[in-house]
């Protein structure tokens, strides 16, 4: 059926060449009327998705985070200092002989007469001051403990760094008109009722 209608369309495009330039055929008799049929293109919709924004990768710095840490710091070390403890004295008073016993002669006036006299003189003693050791000197070794303090100070708790991220793609989807099928033109021929006179 296919291969006999553009034979069909041949002949009718012929008859009507000839109808048209030879007048003096009109008013014959019918063997066949055809009508020209215009077919619309025949349209729809399609939904297409389209990469708005393509994917790709975001280099992101992340700084470094700081803290403080208090610690134990030794400011002076323990050490060992000798020192000289002088000696304990005290002061006594003492009675001391400054002069013995003695006999000895002397001139005296006795009744007006001078007269020579034997005399005893008495042992004579003096108070006499002196400082005495109660204890004596000496040295001792004095252990002075280590000195410290605490120190605040800043301290990297996690170093800065660089992170890879990935960045998907935008996509979004548009809708499109397309052609399913073209326009057309066919002539159809007009049978039973329609036919023509």
């Amino acid at each position: 059926m296919s291969a006999i209608k553009p034979i069909l369309r041949g002949v009718i495009a012929g008859l009507m060449a000839t109808s048209i330039a030879s007048p003096a055929f009109a008013g014959g008799k019918s063997l066949a009327c055809y009508q020209q049929v215009h077919q619309p293109a025949v349209h729809k919709t399609v939904h297409q998705q389209v990469v708005v924004r393509p994917a790709g990768v975001v280099h992101e710095t992340i700084p470094a985070r700081y803290g403080e840490v208090t610690e134990k710091v030794l400011v002076q070390p323990e050490q060992v200092i000798a020192r000289h403890v002088p000696a304990v004295t005290k002061t006594v008073h003492q009675k001391v002989l400054v002069r013995h016993k003695s006999v000895g002669w002397e001139w005296r006036y006795v009744n007006g007469v001078k007269t020579l006299c034997k005399v005893v003189h008495p042992a004579q003693y003096a108070t006499q001051a002196r400082t005495v050791v109660v204890k004596p000197g000496h040295t001792v070794h004095e252990r002075i403990p280590a000195r410290y303090a605490y120190r605040t100070r800043t301290v990297v708790i996690e170093p800065a760094r660089t992170v890879t991220r990935h960045v998907p793609a935008v996509v979004k989807t548009v809708a499109r008109t397309v052609e399913v099928r073209p326009a057309s033109s066919a002539w159809v021929q007009v049978s039973g009722k329609k036919r023509c006179h």
